[in-house]
């Protein structure tokens, strides 16, 4: 694919995910690829790192044109953040598969942008961050972290493996089961992926799983289990032995963690719909030696991986969910033991 084409392709996927402002941009991407597997997997990758980076930056992009449209904010993110020049970028323009010329308003607005702050966020939500090193950090490319499934393997064999096969590969600083990758691989043809040995999680979140302290012949609720992310390290630290609980509000979530437990090698869990079984739940009080809620959250802790997150915020979501949270986490300590532990994660607020 050439880099016209692949400009071409990263306006369309632009002007898709503005047009479905309630749809993760992860998802729109996955439809527009699914629909055009001419395009190959390095050409995915580097038209997916680019809308990235227009959605990590958008809003400073929008305040440095004097006229927004979403071909506009691609073309300003190759001059601002690319930094590649108006005249190299009119040869990518205009032939082949590439985009239409640039009118002469357009290369007006371009010629005369204005001044581009790359950490731009919406005011509210700097305001409820306060603090400028965390907000400049939210704008950096998130890394790619897998974590290792100790029920299958050790971290160190694996690390070996993965390099051997020429990935770029060092295990994550902090957490003992994570191996970070120099770039986003597609692993799901992968042997080690295939046989559960591996599972696509952030370092950060595999930490939240280790503090939990999970061990065998524990009872263990992930009260806010999702698609089990945590639920699936927590039942490593137990060695498959104890009682594994995962409850959410969406049965297709706990559908999606069932297939995950089962490639992962985990038995001894069971999965409770928190809306269906009322009775179930009130007989549990005072039994767990862990309870999890990763509580539902405005995910801003997530920004470097979610870019578009920050731009369909609003104020009264952080309302919304911080009343959320107080009720979660009031259900949720019920069920812990006199001597066990109650740990709660969001990711940020």
């Amino acid at each position: 694919m050439t880099p016209a084409g692949q400009l071409a392709s990263i306006i369309e996927l632009v002007e898709k995910i503005q047009l479905h402002p309630q749809k993760p941009a992860d998802s729109v991407m996955q439809s527009y690829f699914r629909n055009r597997r001419y395009i190959g997997s390095s050409d995915r990758r580097a038209i997916g790192d680019n809308v990235y980076g227009v959605l990590r930056h958008y809003l400073g992009l929008k305040n440095a044109l004097t006229v927004t449209s979403e071909r506009l904010l691609v073309f300003a993110y190759y001059l601002l953040v690319q930094k590649v020049t108006l005249s190299e970028l009119e040869q990518l323009v205009g032939h082949g598969y590439g985009p239409a010329p640039l009118s002469e308003n357009e290369l007006l607005f371009l010629s005369e942008l204005k001044t581009y702050n790359p950490f731009a966020m919406p005011k509210w939500l700097e305001e409820a961050i306060n603090d400028v090193q965390l907000i400049e950090s939210l704008h950096e490319q998130a890394p790619f972290d897998i974590r290792i499934n100790s029920l299958k393997n050790t971290r160190d064999i694996v690390l070996k493996e993965l390099i051997t096969e020429g990935f770029d590969a060092t295990g994550t600083p902090l957490s003992p089961v994570g191996i970070r990758l120099g770039k986003r691989q597609p692993l799901n043809t992968h042997n080690l992926w295939k046989d559960g040995t591996l599972e696509v999680q952030d370092e950060a979140s595999q930490i939240v799983g280790l503090l939990c302290d999970a061990k065998p012949s524990m009872q263990v609720l992930d009260y806010c289990a999702g698609a089990g992310g945590k639920s699936l390290s927590m039942a490593a630290s137990m060695q498959n032995k104890g009682n594994l609980i995962l409850c959410d509000i969406h049965p297709h979530r706990l559908q999606r963690a069932k297939e995950r437990l089962r490639r992962a090698g985990v038995t001894t869990y069971q999965l409770k719909d928190i809306n269906q079984d009322n009775s179930w739940f009130k007989r549990q009080q005072n039994r767990f030696d862990r309870v999890l809620v990763d509580a539902p959250c405005t995910g801003t802790g997530t920004l470097r991986r979610n870019p578009d997150l920050k731009n369909r915020l609003e104020r009264s979501d952080l309302e919304e969910l911080s009343a959320l949270q107080r009720k979660i986490l009031e259900q949720a300590q019920k069920f812990v033991k006199p001597d066990g532990r109650l740990i709660y994660a969001t990711r940020l607020f």
